[in-house]
């Protein structure tokens, strides 16, 4: 049961030597028909380009991205993260909720299982950078909260699959 919670990790690790033969990897120029495609993400652009100080200010961190079917983030995706991870270092009382989505395209079980590796993988890279574990929890929706419901082009698929934030200075047992 360990190693199974090792391979998210080292799929994360190893991941950003991507193929490029799979024909359904999101590229970074996609970001810019997600925000046309899916209105909640319109804003992300100018969210994408925030310092780390601007971030901490608006509390605003743009979805990070995944390839179909998998636990590889997109490139364009590392470079948010490292912003999280520096302003979660700087501001040691932040907290961070992670929640993780995935498309329609296959069943409940397997998609609650990748939505979950997906935020995990995400709280394993922050805490590489020097984030402290206990101030990131995670979810894995699966496919329950599309952005776009009946996800039946690439373009819909690629909008919900995805990784969302809330950034907050809450204690947990006042969350939750």
């Amino acid at each position: 049961m360990r190693f199974l919670f090792m391979v998210p990790v080292l799929a994360l690790l190893l991941g950003g030597c991507y193929s490029a033969e799979r024909k359904e990897i999101k590229r970074e120029s996609d970001v810019f028909t997600l925000s046309a495609l899916c209105p909640e993400r319109a804003n992300e652009e100018k969210w994408r380009n925030q310092t780390v100080d601007q971030m901490r200010e608006s509390r605003k961190i743009p979805s990070v991205d995944f390839e179909f079917d998998g636990i590889v983030l997109v490139p364009s995706s590392y470079e948010v993260l490292d912003k999280v991870a520096a302003l979660m270092v700087a501001n040691r009382s932040m907290k961070l909720i992670v929640e993780g989505h995935t498309d329609e395209v296959g069943s409940d079980e397997y998609n609650d299982w990748l939505s979950s590796a997906r935020a995990n993988a995400i709280k394993s890279y922050l805490s590489s950078r020097g984030v402290h574990p206990d101030s990131i929890k995670t979810y894995g929706h699966g496919k329950r909260r599309p952005l776009i419901k009946n996800d039946d082009s690439p373009e819909a698929r690629a909008c919900n699959r995805r990784v969302e934030f809330t950034l907050t200075t809450r204690e947990w047992n006042t969350i939750y």
